[in-house]
């Protein structure tokens, strides 16, 4: 009696099961390692990491697994920062996306995640480096790509805030009997720490005598005449008004296009009044 044939079972059947879509994004998590700062800034002389190098490695590992990246934008703004002295205004936009990842083979998705963008820009380009800052974080954040950056270790704070107690000098309780200084220790005139600070951010926000001018009239509403030494002027303002200027300028900073990058040089903090070799207010 011949045996009987196996029967035949669906090649479908045969085939390994498709890892689910986690799996597949943590293993390109696994294959993620840190990127190096290959971009950099000449302007402002520092290094940081550039979103095609992000995205170009991502979208690769992402292409070998079958999984599309869907993104759009939930919502923008724009908000009025400053003119510059050239009547442009300077509008920083803040966008909302969202992502959410598809798996090709099998159309399981990934729920929707919703991430935050900035990008400051006096043309029609707030928007678009908004996009772009919202979408290299969010891959970075998700991947968990490490660039060497500790917020936890980040100097540009902590010297800031050493620079701005260097400005305010020793307290004291009473009246003070040094000229120019009021109640508490407090000088009533800006100080010499205190202009070297606003020089230093003018510095690294690529700003010159004549565009840091309309940042100064913006935030106390005055400037200095025609032909007058901007760093002259500033010595003559009161300590409030440069403490002024210093908080907008810094919130400047924080608004840049390349958020989270770090300048090399503001690790090393503000100047030391008791060694300021500085000049003017950069490029005069």
């Amino acid at each position: 009696m011949p045996e009987p044939k196996p029967k035949e079972v669906p090649e479908a059947l045969n085939e390994a099961p498709k890892p689910a879509l986690i799996a597949k994004l943590a293993e390109i998590t696994g294959l993620m390692a840190k990127i190096p700062k290959d971009g950099w800034n000449a302007n402002q002389k520092y290094k940081f990491v550039r979103e095609s190098d992000v995205a170009e490695r991502v979208s690769a590992l992402l292409s070998e697994r079958k999984i599309f990246l869907h993104q759009t934008v939930v919502s923008h703004n724009m908000t009025a920062l400053y003119t510059t002295q050239s009547s442009s205004q300077m509008w920083l936009t803040e966008v909302v996306m969202s992502f959410r990842f598809i798996d090709g083979e099998t159309g399981e998705t990934t729920e929707t995640a919703h991430f935050v963008g900035h990008g400051a820009d006096t043309g029609d380009k707030g928007v678009y480096k908004a996009m772009t800052g919202a979408e290299k974080y969010f891959l970075m954040k998700t991947f968990l790509i490490s660039t060497g950056d500790d917020p936890e270790a980040d100097e540009k704070v902590d010297k800031a805030a050493a620079a701005a107690g260097a400005a305010k000098g020793p307290v004291t309780v009473g009246k003070s009997a040094v000229a120019g200084a009021g109640r508490g220790g407090k000088s009533v005139h800006a100080t010499k720490a205190q202009v070297s600070e606003i020089a230093r951010l003018a510095g690294k926000l690529g700003l010159d005598a004549d565009s840091t001018v309309p940042v100064i009239k913006k935030v106390i509403g005055t400037e200095p005449e025609e032909g007058q030494n901007l760093r002259d002027w500033l010595g003559g303002l009161t300590f409030d008004q440069a403490a002024g200027i210093i908080a907008a300028m810094m919130a400047m900073d924080q608004f840049d296009a390349e958020i989270g990058e770090v300048p090399e040089e503001a690790a090393q903090g503000g100047v030391n009044p008791e060694n300021d070799q500085s000049g003017d207010i950069p490029v005069v």
